[in-house]
């Protein structure tokens, strides 16, 4: 997506508000005041609300299919690769507040594409679809490799695996945004969320990576 202050500063309003209301009861009119914009600015750059969202969504999984395109070059090992994947969305949503609420906004319900009427929303959900998937197929790529290599344990699907350990990381992710709260304290810290998905990632590999390689 094209770089504008003014887009980022909606972009980064909307991510809060919609976190904190949900997107149902979220309103461009309280997006416009949290980003310190006129409401109409919102409509110069968005067609509505939920153009807004997917706009969000998207710009997340653009930046953790960039990130891991470089952060993978950097190992051979399918579990080191791995676990990198899930470095790279950790620290996307743990580096700082801002991008805990994004993680919210993950969780936010998307309607199906036909029930989208506005040409430009179907090609941005279709993106979004393209970029989710990118990220699918790698994880599942591998865990298929780790398995050939004899590293993983061939005993679950890929595709099974990967929606444990995604599940995995989601939920402690999203504990950490609940931890913004007081009464969210959920007594563990960003180092903890890290050292677990390796731990459980280790669960399933029957030859362990070298330790601090990543």
């Amino acid at each position: 997506m094209k770089k504008d202050s003014k887009r980022e500063l909606i972009l980064d309003a909307a991510i809060k508000v919609i976190a904190e209301k949900g997107f149902q009861y979220a309103t461009t009119v309280e997006i416009a005041k949290r980003a310190g914009v006129a409401k109409g600015l919102i409509h110069f750059y968005f067609e509505n609300k939920l153009d807004v969202l997917l706009s969000v969504i998207l710009l997340f999984w653009q930046e953790i299919n960039s990130a891991n395109r470089k952060r993978l070059t950097q190992y051979t090992s399918p579990v080191d690769r791995l676990k990198a994947v899930f470095v790279t969305f950790q620290e996307l949503l743990l580096r700082d507040e801002r991008s805990l609420y994004w993680g919210k906004v993950l969780n936010e319900g998307l309607p199906q594409l036909h029930s989208i009427k506005s040409d430009s929303l179907q090609k941005k959900m279709q993106a979004i679809k393209r970029e989710n998937k990118k990220l699918t197929n790698t994880i599942d790529t591998l865990i298929k490799e780790g398995q050939e290599q004899g590293v993983i344990n061939a005993a679950v699907k890929p595709q099974v695996l990967r929606l444990i350990l995604g599940g995995a990381s989601q939920m402690l992710t999203y504990g950490m945004y609940l931890d913004l709260f007081p009464k969210g304290k959920i007594g563990f810290n960003a180092d903890d969320v890290r050292e677990s998905m390796d731990m459980l990632i280790d669960k399933f590999t029957t030859t362990l990576s070298v330790k601090g390689e990543i």
